[in-house]
């Protein structure tokens, strides 16, 4: 897929570490990126390195909880795999971190294959990675992440790739971080292998494009797919993403105080991906959040039952249109909060053949029957032999 170049200029602000600091490393050649990055290196590092090669050698030799500190911003060649359980990959000076070399067939920079490994307070920038910036897995059989933390990061997505791509591994943390993304496929994307993704938490994640999305309509600025007791919470999603939020079979799940804003379709959508029509969202709470500006409407939910909506504001999208139950949906509850809600709820959520309605309070109009553009596609994509679901 064709790779496009991210001309985007953002502040960078430095400030001083308690080290001493070396000169400031050059630009990526890649393009002219400057990243805003945390002020601080604040976990002290048991390794420093300065290179890829110095970078591959502390990796090949580090131990548990090892602490490796980035002092520069510099090229990778290939794919850095992260091994060993509880290794930290850090700053040792301030706006440290990675970028792809151009040409170089680097396709995913850092792979993280081992458990409770950190990255933190980097530099990435993947305009020349084919894939991410960062891949996560667990299969059980070759890569066995699991409990991994990706915070506090200022990252450039890969155009027609991923800003972030977790497969499997329970309890991922995702925060804190600025993802800036040029023609994404999809942005961070999170989803189950053959081990699971409970307890995944993402929060307080800005992420950006200022250019369309590439990927499927199913597929969003954030997705998380298939999972019990996540946090969804105090993300901002800007720009013309499919779909700023798409959650997908998640159940006893909290989405809340996220604010998205100018989606193509929907600033939310349950349920996206048709492959996988009998997986529900269930008994979720979904409060506080803030949704407008999408091309469609607010919040398309479906395959979805016993989910609460309490106080989000869903004014401002397409036709006025803030919330729309499929037929597949049942004994989900709203409070109304004066837009327009199309309840064509018709769904059987216990099994015991009768529908459950949908409970809707509040102000604000109810119309039932009408229809909105569904996602048909059943297209693919791989990335190391898995599907982004």
């Amino acid at each position: 897929m064709k790779r496009l170049a991210l001309h985007a200029v953002v502040l960078l602000t430095l400030s001083a570490c308690t080290e001493s600091t070396r000169p400031a490393a050059p630009p990526s050649p890649q393009g002219d990126v400057a990243l805003s990055v945390t002020a601080a290196c604040p976990t002290p590092a048991n390794v420093v390195v300065h290179d890829e090669a110095g970078l591959l050698t502390a990796l090949d030799a580090a131990y548990p909880g090892e602490v490796i500190g980035l002092d520069g911003f510099f090229g990778i060649t290939a794919d850095v795999t992260i091994a060993t359980p509880g290794v930290t990959l850090t700053c040792a000076t301030p706006g440290s971190g990675l970028f792809a070399i151009a040409g170089s067939g680097v396709q995913d920079m850092l792979i993280a294959s081992a458990s409770h490994v950190v990255v933190d307070r980097l530099v990435l920038d993947g305009t020349q990675a084919g894939d991410s910036p960062y891949f996560a897995a667990n299969d059980l059989a070759s890569y066995f992440a699991e409990n991994i933390r990706f915070t506090n990061n200022s990252v450039t997505c890969s155009p027609g790739g991923e800003c972030i791509f977790v497969a499997g591994g329970i309890g991922p943390v995702v925060s804190d971080n600025h993802f800036q993304a040029t023609a994404p496929f999809s942005g961070i994307h999170l989803q189950a292998d053959a081990e699971g993704i409970d307890g995944a938490r993402v929060e307080r994640n800005t992420i950006v494009t200022t250019t369309p999305f590439v990927g499927f309509d199913f597929l969003a600025a954030i997705r998380v797919f298939n999972a019990r007791n996540v946090v969804l919470a105090d993300n901002t999603v800007a720009g013309p993403w499919a779909n700023s939020l798409g959650p997908q079979g998640l159940s006893m799940s909290v989405i809340t105080g996220n604010r998205v804003k100018g989606a193509t379709l929907y600033g939310m959508q349950f349920s996206g991906n048709p492959n996988f029509p009998a997986l529900l969202m269930l008994n979720n709470t979904l409060r506080s959040n803030v949704v407008t500006s999408a091309g469609t409407g607010g919040v398309f939910a479906k395959l979805a039952c016993g989910n609460a909506f309490v106080g989000n504001s869903l004014q401002g999208n397409a036709g006025n249109i803030g919330l729309l139950f499929d037929a597949t949906t049942g004994a989900n509850t709203l409070v109304g909060n004066g837009t327009i809600v199309i309840d064509n709820g018709a769904f059987d959520c216990n099994g015991d053949g009768v529908n459950d309605p949908n409970i809707i309070t509040g102000a604000g109009a109810v119309t039932h029957g009408v229809t909105l553009g569904e996602v048909v596609s059943g297209a693919i994509r791989r990335v190391h032999g898995i599907t982004l679901q």
